[in-house]
């Protein structure tokens, strides 16, 4: 197959999930709906801004993506459009669902005592620094991947774990609840930079490796427009400059938000200041 032939397999209708898309649009139907006209009938609400709405709007298209396009089928014969699909669904997405999440819409969730005590545990930011970046780098050791691999329930299971986690892991970067985002700005600089370092390793495995190291994909595919090898190697490719890619932006984006609030205080201070000043100067 030929890289014009492979582009093709995105063109027909048949090898996109219709029933998954009627669900994303409902999805995407009733956010706009609840954020928007009807939101003035919502006890505590307050409407999201443009931005916000597009944010979430953009990650339910990714996870379709991830999930109804020829990308999960291709997942399956590809280790390059595994990895494309891993790379959208746990370090893409998330943050755009976060971000276009209201506060209001997740805060009444927190009267509930056990998922409180569980997403208060699991978005602490040494804990699931670990057990995100731990969780994808063993689900890559090849007896491990190719144990879940042979399961179907198992697939399933462990790529909603892993989305879990991948929330959780933006979570203290990200936090819908004001009132919760308790990550100084400079800690959250640093915490995405331990993410990116950490996911290395997994990374590096994939690329260097001379050889396949991945029995289900070790056989040229009917797909490819490359050899196994390479398949794999760009697989590790893909996800490595995906994640710089983001990591960085959500970096820049930080670091922008910090250094607005800092210069809103500055000016503050600097103006209670001169009334003071101003005050001392009067008989």
């Amino acid at each position: 197959m030929n890289g014009s032939q492979f582009f093709q397999l995105f063109l027909y209708a048949s090898n996109w999930d219709i029933v998954l898309n009627l669900v994303f649009i409902a999805i995407a139907l009733v956010y706009i709906l609840l954020t928007g006209p009807l939101v003035k009938y919502i006890p505590g609400a307050t409407k999201v801004k443009g931005i916000h709405r597009l944010s979430f709007i953009l990650g339910l298209l990714f996870f379709y993506f991830a999930e109804g396009s020829p990308i999960s089928l291709l997942s399956h014969e590809l280790f390059s459009m595994h990895m494309t699909q891993m790379t959208i669904m746990y370090i893409v997405m998330p943050p755009l669902l976060l971000l276009g999440i209201p506060g209001w819409f997740v805060r009444p969730l927190f009267k509930i005592k056990l998922f409180r005590g569980l997403l208060t545990f699991f978005t602490r930011p040494l804990i699931i620094l670990f057990v995100f970046n731990g969780l994808l780098s063993i689900y890559h050791v090849p007896a491990v991947f190719n144990f879940i691999m042979e399961s179907h329930l198992y697939h399933n299971i462990s790529h909603t774990i892993l989305l879990l986690a991948a929330l959780c892991m933006w979570w203290p970067v990200i936090c819908p609840v004001q009132e919760l985002d308790k990550v100084k700005p400079l800690h959250k600089l640093g915490y995405i930079f331990a993410n990116g370092v950490l996911l290395t390793p997994a990374c590096a495995l994939i690329m260097f490796a001379d050889a396949t190291i991945y029995p289900m994909y070790s056989q040229v595919s009917t797909f490819s427009i490359m050899t196994p090898l390479q398949d794999q190697q760009t697989g590790g490719v893909i996800m490595k400059i995906t994640q710089e890619v983001v990591y960085i932006t959500a970096i820049a984006l930080v670091f922008s938000r910090w250094f607005k609030i800092q210069r809103e205080q500055d000016e503050k201070e600097l103006l209670e200041w001169k009334k003071s000043q101003l005050a001392t100067d009067k008989p």
